[in-house]
């Protein structure tokens, strides 16, 4: 093989736009697969501003290509105008060059004709390259790719609301009441009319949510708030990380404490707790939810309009159900990588150190997770993180395909 060997990206967000972008310069042949519109995952969140500024969320190498005139040193944009100044561009000229396969999902991956249990370790890209069924308006085909660069993310696929990751008793009956992850500006213009809010979780997306409630509501408007968290700090719902560089994140993590360790009448911060059931309220357009104290076990049951499960998201393990993926039982992500991240657990997201070589390679030769979904369960991903990993691995698929002295 040679440099006319075939990459698939799939996920056409920034990682895999970045991963498009390099294998292309490296004179590969790219095809990028994305389910939805480009950058589908960011836009859910249009209207949230980034902790991260600009120049941690773009490259030197996209910049270039899209004649960026540059922006002052540390502004944080929304992330629809991260789209449409980064995003939007870059997969512009991509196009022009590489196949691009938007709304088209890729359902499952094989190593050519090869089972699950066959050629264990010895799995070769020349001989069974990768077949790709993916679906789109046209029905069903397959794709071959000698490597594939898995950017697929993980916001698709929610966590449950229940305590201990599962679904709580009336979790489904009510699902027409629950919104889950970081609610679009739709969903927060529903929410800005509700009597009352349940929100769970105990990380930035609720923290974000909560902000922006209260930003729209007076402590006269009626509206109350209760936000469950399954633990507490002494700083209050969120740790707040000494000397943040990210000046944004910080912000937003010590508004936010402040807001539940208020006396407002219309917030109530719930903490060391969980979701034990939803029922049927008295009233039709509410929901009962119990919640379950993890100290004491004492039950509270509150009736509330919506509830919002900031719960977090795992990875889609159906789409490599038939490669030789060495997954961890704890994180869902790759195991080399996911014992690298576990060994730095407790740091702050920008400390963690960057993946090498060894730690992104799996038994499955070629296939790589990269982005958000190479962190499975953990949400301690940075973009920047991403584009580091993208590097790594086209140094290594250079190295692969040069020929043996």
């Amino acid at each position: 093989m040679n440099k006319s060997a075939t990459i698939a990206v799939i996920g056409a967000g920034p990682v895999g736009l970045e991963a498009a972008r390099q294998a292309i310069e490296a004179g590969y042949q790219v095809k990028l697969f994305e389910k939805g519109e480009i950058a589908c995952a960011v836009r859910k969140w249009g209207h949230v501003r980034l902790f991260s500024p600009y120049e941690m969320n773009t490259t030197v190498g996209g910049r270039a290509l899209i004649a960026d005139k540059g922006r002052e040193a540390g502004s944080c944009e929304t992330a629809a105008e991260f789209i449409e100044s980064y995003l939007l561009p870059l997969s512009r000229w991509i196009s022009t060059i590489a196949q691009v396969f938007t709304h088209t999902t890729v359902n499952k991956i094989s190593r050519g004709d090869l089972l699950k249990g066959d050629a264990i370790g010895s799995r070769s890209n020349q001989e069974q390259p990768f077949r790709l069924l993916i679906e789109n308006a046209a029905g069903e085909q397959i794709e071959q790719a000698d490597f594939v660069l898995d950017c697929s993310g993980v916001t698709d696929q929610p966590n449950w609301l229940g305590a201990g990751g599962i679904p709580c008793p009336g979790e489904k009956e009510f699902r027409n009441k629950i919104i889950y992850g970081l609610p679009n500006r739709g969903q927060n213009f529903e929410l800005e009319n509700c009597a009352s809010v349940f929100i769970v979780g105990a990380g930035y997306s609720a923290a974000t949510l909560v902000n922006e409630l209260f930003q729209q509501k007076s402590e006269e408007s009626g509206c109350n708030i209760f936000w469950v968290t399954r633990n507490s700090h002494s700083s209050g719902p969120l740790r707040v990380i000494k000397d943040d560089s990210l000046p944004e994140r910080e912000r937003l993590a010590v508004n936010t404490n402040q807001l539940a360790l208020s006396t407002r009448k219309n917030l109530h911060w719930i903490s060391n707790s969980v979701i034990e059931r939803l029922g049927t309220a008295h009233s039709d357009d509410r929901v009962e939810v119990t919640v379950r104290n993890l100290e004491t076990s004492q039950l509270k049951t509150i009736e509330v309009e919506r509830v919002v499960a900031c719960t977090g998201y795992h990875p889609d393990l159906s789409l490599t159900s038939e490669l030789q993926i060495h997954e961890c039982y704890a994180t869902s992500g790759p195991m080399k990588l996911a014992a690298s991240l576990l060994g730095q657990r407790g740091l702050d997201c920008t400390k963690i150190s960057v993946s090498d070589t060894e730690t992104l390679k799996n038994p499955e030769t070629g296939y790589y997770f990269l982005g958000a979904r190479s962190y499975g369960r953990n949400s301690q991903f940075l973009m920047q993180t991403g584009y580091q990993q993208v590097q790594i691995v086209l140094e290594l698929i250079n190295q692969s395909l040069e020929p043996f002295p």
